[in-house]
């Protein structure tokens, strides 16, 4: 009976383990300027500015989520 059989693992090769932690490392260096440029860009805007430019990012990708949901019914 197939049910209470131990699974095989398959072992990693340690080059996959490195080529995972340098991918994992250049997202997070990438993430970080992303964010830095980012606080610059909007550093100088108002309050009102801001909650304006909130509203926009939540509008467009509350449309996209929500053409993509249509889609996927067709």
């Amino acid at each position: 009976m197939k049910l209470f059989r131990k699974r095989k693992t398959h072992i990693k090769h340690v080059g996959q383990t490195e080529l995972a932690v340098q991918i994992i490392d250049r997202m997070g260096w990438l993430q970080t300027r992303l964010a830095v440029f980012l606080n610059s860009k909007t550093a100088d805007l108002s309050g009102k500015g801001k909650i304006f430019l909130l509203v926009a990012v939540c509008l467009m990708f509350g449309g996209i989520s929500l053409y993509l949901l249509i889609q996927a019914c067709h």
